[in-house]
């Protein structure tokens, strides 16, 4: 049986991220990601539906990731999805599904103060 497990997604950044490192020292970063749809229903009304996507970064991509975005950053990444499941304080099972990204693309540059934003793409890979 043919399996695939691809996930692309492009939205704003909720938060700005943070930069972690696991017990082996290997970086991590956890993005929340909007995706904004808008359509229009039945009646003709238009409306708009935001989802929020978790998104889980490891290595040198989670470190440029940190130095790189802000809230509200524009990115696209590719991915897969992966569920991750754990015993919570009170010992009910609980699961995630999220987004392992093997690629961020930054599509915004940060400013610094003599500068205005400007488009730019920057693909930092996912281990090197």
């Amino acid at each position: 049986m043919v399996s695939l497990n691809k996930v692309i997604i492009a939205g704003r950044l909720t938060r700005k991220p943070e930069l972690r490192k696991t017990p082996n020292g290997i970086a991590v970063t956890d993005l929340l990601i909007a995706l904004n749809r808008e359509f229009v229903t039945m009646g003709g009304d238009r409306q708009q539906e935001v989802c929020f996507v978790d998104v889980v970064v490891w290595g040198k991509q989670a470190e440029s990731c940190v130095q790189a975005l802000d809230c509200s950053s524009p990115v696209l990444v590719e991915g897969r999805l992966q569920l991750d499941t754990w015993h919570g304080k009170d010992g009910e099972k609980r699961c995630k599904l999220r987004v392992a990204a093997e690629r961020v693309q930054f599509l915004e540059r940060k400013a610094s103060s003599a500068e205005r934003p400007t488009e730019a793409a920057a693909v930092v890979p996912a281990y090197e």
